[in-house]
């Protein structure tokens, strides 16, 4: 029987070692900046794009939820847009959500891909057009490490 238990330690230390999740954000202090636009850059040496549609001032990130109404909790300013990543010599997009808070003294974005795959890239803003971080992807394949990020400046109007 002690063997039995001694099994089932080891692979529940084994699953919470897989998922990882990126350090957490405290609120920011101030006006934020808009970070919405093109951002492209690497992740792990591949080329990635993250396209920020949206900025919100306030999205609920732990807590009770009844629909609409967040009963407990705390909220963070939140994005959503589109990252599109290389894998396997494929350009692929997927919906991303993200939360804006500080870490460390300096602006942060935490993102998380809208798929059952998981993931997350975590984003410190060093200045006005540069992000960097890292990044995992839950699946072999995604890539995985550091992240770095430069917004594209808008093309003249077509």
């Amino acid at each position: 029987m002690p063997v039995r238990w001694l099994g089932l330690l080891v692979v529940a230390a084994l699953l919470g070692a897989c998922s990882t999740a990126p350090p957490p954000l405290a609120t920011p202090a101030g006006r934020l900046p808009d970070l919405r636009g093109t951002w492209t850059g690497t992740w792990a040496g591949t080329p990635v794009t993250l396209v920020i549609l949206d900025q919100s001032d306030a999205a609920a990130v732990e807590g009770v939820s009844v629909g609409p109404w967040q009963l407990f909790g705390r909220n963070l300013p939140g994005v959503s847009g589109i990252l599109t990543v290389e894998i396997r010599s494929e350009m692929v997009s997927v919906n991303v959500q993200g939360r804006l808070g500080t870490s460390n003294g300096r602006l942060a974005l935490e993102l998380a891909p809208a798929t059952v795959n998981g993931g997350w890239i975590s984003l410190t803003r060093l200045d006005e057009n540069r992000m960097i971080g890292t990044g995992v992807g839950q699946m072999s394949w995604e890539p995985q490490g550091p992240v770095e990020l430069i917004r594209q400046r808008p093309g003249p109007p077509t």
